[in-house]
Order: C-alpha cells, then sequence, then structure tokens
C-alpha cells in the first residue's frame, strides 16, 4: 500500500482550531456620548435680598415711661385702685348724714330752752357716719399723693391710674352731694352739706387741673421731643444708605 504526500508547497497545522462561543466574545465597551454644546452662560448673580429697615430704636424719655408700666409692681396698681375707690365711698357715705334743721323738732324744742350746743350735735344724722366718711376720704387721699410722688417721672400712669380715676370720683360724689341736698333739704345747705360740696368740689378742681396740665403740656411736651427724636434717626439712616 503506498503512501500519499503532500506537497511540501502546502502548509499543515497539528493544532486544531478553537471554536469561539458568542458567550466569550467580550462586549464593546459603551462610547461616552458627547454633551451638546451650547453657549457660554453668564455666571448667575447671587439673589439681591431687599433692604431692611429697621424702625427707629431711639430711647427716649417717652417710650420710657412706656416700658416703665411693666415695671410698676401690681400692688401699687391695686393700690391706686383702692385709693381712688375708698375716697369716693368716702364721698357717697357723708350725705347720708345730712338733715334738715328745719324738720327737727328736737332742735326746735331745744332752741327754746337755750341748749343749742346739745341742739347742733343732734342735727347730724348718724353721727358715726361722719367718721368713717372722714376716714375714708382721709385714705384714700394720702393714698393718691402718696403714689403721685412714688411714680411722679411716669406721666401716663398717673394720667391714667390717679388723675382721671379721681376726676371721676369726685365729680361723682360732688354730684350724690348735690343731689341728696336738693332732694332731701330742699335745696337748703345744712353746716354738714356745705363742708361736704366743698370737699368734693375741691378734690375734682385739683384732680382736673393735674389732669389737664400733666395731659395736655408735660406729656404732650415729651411726645413732641420723642417725635422730633424719631424724625431725625431716620433722617440720618436715609442719609446712610443713599
Amino acid at each position: 500500500m503506498s503512501h500519499c504526500k503532500l506537497p511540501p508547497s502546502v502548509p499543515t497545522s497539528c493544532k486544531p482550531t478553537p471554536r469561539v462561543s458568542h458567550l466569550e466574545i467580550p462586549s464593546a465597551a459603551p462610547k461616552p456620548v458627547p454633551r451638546p454644546k451650547s453657549a457660554r452662560q453668564p455666571p448667575s448673580k447671587a439673589p439681591v435680598r431687599p433692604e431692611y429697615t429697621t424702625q427707629p430704636s431711639a430711647q427716649t424719655r417717652y417710650v420710657d415711661m412706656l416700658l416703665g408700666l411693666d415695671t410698676i409692681p401690681r400692688s401699687h396698681n391695686l393700690f391706686a385702685s383702692f385709693s381712688t375707690w375708698i375716697l369716693l365711698a368716702g364721698f357717697i357715705v357723708v350725705p347720708g348724714t345730712f338733715v334738715s334743721v328745719e324738720d327737727n323738732k328736737r332742735l326746735q324744742k331745744d332752741a327754746k330752752d337755750s341748749r343749742v350746743d346739745h341742739a347742733v350735735l343732734d342735727t347730724v344724722k348718724h353721727a358715726s357716719l361722719i367718721w368713717v366718711a372722714g376716714f375714708c376720704c382721709l385714705v384714700g387721699g394720702a393714698g393718691m399723693v402718696w403714689l403721685w410722688w412714688r411714680w411722679r417721672r411716669n406721666y401716663v400712669w398717673l394720667i391714667n391710674k390717679i388723675f382721671l380715676v379721681g376726676l371721676l370720683n369726685s365729680t361723682a360724689g360732688l354730684i350724690s352731694t348735690l343731689i341728696n341736698v336738693y332732694s332731701q333739704q330742699g335745696g337748703r345747705f345744712s353746716i354738714t352739706a356745705k363742708i361736704t360740696v366743698g370737699a368734693t368740689a375741691s378734690c375734682t378742681v385739683v384732680t382736673a387741673l393735674l389732669y389737664f396740665l400733666y395731659n395736655f403740656w408735660a406729656l404732650q411736651s415729651v411726645r413732641n421731643k420723642h417725635q422730633k427724636e424719631l424724625e431725625l434717626e431716620s433722617g440720618q439712616r436715609v442719609g446712610k444708605v443713599i
């Protein structure tokens, strides 16, 4: 048997050709997606905040008075109400002691016996109420005067707690006295009625003068100075901004 020989020009390979599986084919790396070219924008500016203008903070005397209302003890506020109320109570109690001299038969009888001293004493109806009314007026007036001196620098508190309330209570006492005189005594004033009318009228006039003096002169001048300082401070702030 003869063996066939291949021509020497044809090369032969003894190694087997490897099989390529589709699972072993390396996947191609994803190409980067080019970003779209856009026109260059200028850098954005920071948002401009609206200018905050503060209110003028001038520490004026008027501001001190308003802030001082919170520093006044509550006991003093209660004592002010008590003083003005007890003053009114004294003014209302006194007219209950009035009595007409002409209607007092004992006075006429004692006048004939020349016992005038005892008769005049008996012309006061419920004499014990005189002491009660006098004590109420004394305590109320003394309390108002002390509070006036204690808080004399705070006009706002004095006007609202002492002068205005005292004026109203004194006026009410004066009206009550006059009504009692004209309704029970027929318009004839006894000694007690004259004293009571004089006391209530004097208290009314004094509190009215103090109220108008403090409210329309002293406190108003403080308010005007406060307004001027605020306007001056506002002008300085506007000049700094410009």
